[in-house]
């Protein structure tokens, strides 16, 4: 199966944008949490031709009595954060994780994973963040922060970089003195 790029709309305040899933490509059905190891997801690299739009995710200040149109193409955002949504039998082993740690019968009470224990357990596999990765890097991103955790990317580009690559407008917005970016 390909990979499809998700471009959400959301909100970026000032500098510090925040995309949550821009670009999960990952279909979560196609891993298992099998073997307690995070299974590879991405079968393929990205298809530029395939978008999916996620709706909903404005901020409730972007509203059109604000809008101030469309940041300068150089406008330089950064610690934009792409998060990626486990799969469901991730996140099922996962609650049952928890649940166990915190239940003094069980053998896991505050038994505590490490960063790498839960990354290789609830994170993305290390050969899709690699894929990622290089994804953002070839559309001009720079990567500033992968965590142990391998559940998330941070990286800095442009407004230009990022309609470009998540075919996501960013724009101006301001409420009496504050002043928000935002995708859509």
């Amino acid at each position: 199966m390909g990979l499809t790029r998700v471009v959400e709309q959301r909100k970026c305040r000032g500098t510090d944008a925040f995309l949550v899933a821009a670009l999960l490509l990952l279909v979560p059905g196609l891993a298992t949490a099998q073997g307690n190891v995070a299974k590879p997801r991405i079968a393929a690299q990205v298809d530029e031709s395939t978008v999916t739009v996620l709706r909903g995710n404005l901020h409730p200040l972007a509203r059109p009595q604000y809008d101030q149109g469309k940041v300068d193409p150089s406008f330089k955002l950064e610690r934009i954060s792409m998060m990626f949504q486990p799969t469901a039998a991730q996140q099922a082993d996962l609650d049952g994780l928890l649940a166990a740690q915190q239940n003094p019968t069980s053998s896991s009470f505050h038994q505590w994973l490490t960063p790498e224990q839960y990354a290789d357990r609830f994170g993305l596999a290390q050969s899709d963040l690699n894929k990622v990765t290089a994804w953002l890097q070839s559309q001009g991103f720079d990567i500033v922060e992968i965590p142990r955790s391998r559940n998330w990317i941070v990286f800095n580009g442009t407004a230009a970089q990022v309609e470009s690559a998540l075919h996501s407008e960013v724009r101006s917005y301001t409420e009496r003195k504050d002043v928000l970016r935002e995708f859509r």
